[in-house]
């Protein structure tokens, strides 16, 4: 069975030591954080992949098609998604944490934007308020990053595992344990959003049963 459904392309991303955060409001302070190496989807999963989960889900009208992000989703719809792709495969998939999701994003980099600093350079690499025509594109577009990813900005906003807490993060607090109760962090801007209001390290946050009509996921798999 797991054959013969529609799957996410996952990218293999190497660990590595990075400085996650920023210089503003809750991305301070900037940190070291230790990442190990994990499957990431290369984009956001799909209307047409979460359908093989639930067969009746509403695709939203602006990202209505097949290889569209599916939308409109509460972080615990992601949740259980991830959580039927382990069984469906076999292997430990999950969403991504916080500090993974930024890992990724950042592209083996350290500039705010995964292609470097000059936000007017964004257009190749991320759907926003400037060049998407206010609805959602396929998940492999536009150009991906240097890390091979689509989609890290713009778009869709994408559910992180992790509760929306103040730095510094660290692997013992608790942050990353997706029972909780807690608001989760957001990440990533969607189509609605000016590539100025972006970047690798801007943090949202919504409770677990919120289902915005932007927000979609992406799932992963440590090693």
């Amino acid at each position: 069975m797991y054959t013969q459904v529609n799957r996410a392309i996952l990218w293999l991303l190497r660990g590595d030591t990075f400085e996650m955060g920023g210089e503003v409001g809750d991305t301070m302070p900037v940190h070291a954080v230790d990442i190990g190496s994990f499957y990431i989807s290369r984009g956001p999963i799909s209307n047409i992949q979460f359908e093989a989960f639930e067969a009746n889900f509403l695709r939203h009208h602006r990202s209505a098609g097949d290889d569209d992000p599916a939308v409109g989703l509460s972080f615990h719809q992601a949740t259980a998604y991830a959580n039927w792709y382990a069984k469906l495969s076999h292997k430990a998939f999950r969403l991504p944490t916080e500090a993974e999701w930024e890992f990724a994003a950042r592209a083996m980099g350290v500039a705010r934007y995964p292609w470097g600093e000059d936000p007017t350079a964004g257009g190749p690499f991320a759907w926003t308020s400037e060049n998407s025509g206010e609805h959602c594109h396929p998940v492999d577009t536009p150009k991906p990053s240097k890390a091979g990813l689509f989609g890290m900005l713009g778009n869709v906003s994408e559910w992180t595992a992790s509760a929306y807490r103040p730095y510094p993060t660290t692997a013992e607090d608790g942050r990353d344990d997706p029972s909780g109760t807690e608001e989760r962090v957001v990440r990533g801007g969607s189509i609605d959003d000016s590539v100025h209001q972006l970047s690798c390290a801007a943090r949202g946050h919504r409770p677990p049963g919120t289902t915005g009509e932007l927000i979609g996921f992406r799932i992963v798999r440590a090693l």
